[in-house]
């Protein structure tokens, strides 16, 4: 009987201490399930957003592109609509002018080879000056060769090569060609004479050699 009493207790013991803690374990799981239940659709949900998110981010990004290239286009009209103007404007000597001979323009652009360049030259004259202009234009390049000062002329630059630098005209014209450097040359400054019949001197203008690449290359 004592053995019994005793085995009862430490049954009753046993079964005590462990029943609840297994219980409260077992509350604890169910309740870190909930929660990372909860957790995993709270995460859908938020992958979702960040997924719309990302997409409207995306698709202001490529209008705000659009936008951009569209004004870029449209500057690149207005400035190509403001120097028409300009040019016409001088044609028709609104400004109650009457200019003479004149160089409107000059383009230089680099090719495949790193001494010649291309050039465009444009001459005006006021229309109300209602006179042909004839004569011819030199096209010289000022620099250095060895650390000195060096200037090389028309007839050097486009040896070799068919160019006709003669002019004529009533209200504008163009003259293009190739200008070839020699090796080991640095340009520095373009000089353009127009020499007119008529006149008693040529007119001389003088342009900086890099400002005339910057500038077409941006045209």
């Amino acid at each position: 009987m004592l053995l019994s009493a005793l085995l009862f207790v430490v049954y009753q013991m046993t079964t005590s201490n462990t029943e609840p803690g297994y219980d409260e374990l077992e509350k604890q799981n169910r309740f870190l399930r909930r929660e990372l239940d909860l957790l995993a659709e709270r995460n859908e949900r938020n992958q979702a957003r960040l997924a719309v998110l990302e997409r409207e981010t995306e698709v202001v990004r490529e209008a705000n592109r659009m936008l951009r290239e569209e004004e870029s286009g449209r500057q690149a009209e207005i400035n190509r609509l403001r120097a028409e103007l300009d040019f016409y404007s001088r044609l028709a000597g609104t400004g109650g002018e009457r200019t003479g001979l004149a160089v409107y323009q000059v383009e230089l652009t680099r090719t495949e080879s790193p001494l010649v360049f291309r050039f465009i030259l444009t001459l005006t004259q006021n229309i109300r000056r209602a006179s042909i202009v004839s004569g011819k234009a030199n096209l010289d390049v000022e620099g250095t060769l060895q650390d000195r000062p060096v200037t090389i002329y028309w007839s050097q630059l486009t040896e070799g090569m068919a160019i006709d630098n003669a002019f004529r005209f009533k209200y504008f014209q163009q003259l293009e060609g190739y200008l070839t450097l020699p090796e080991f040359f640095s340009p520095t400054r373009l000089v353009v004479s127009l020499d007119a019949k008529g006149q008693r001197k040529p007119l001389t203008v003088g342009f900086d050699w890099q400002e005339l690449l910057i500038e077409s290359e941006v045209d």
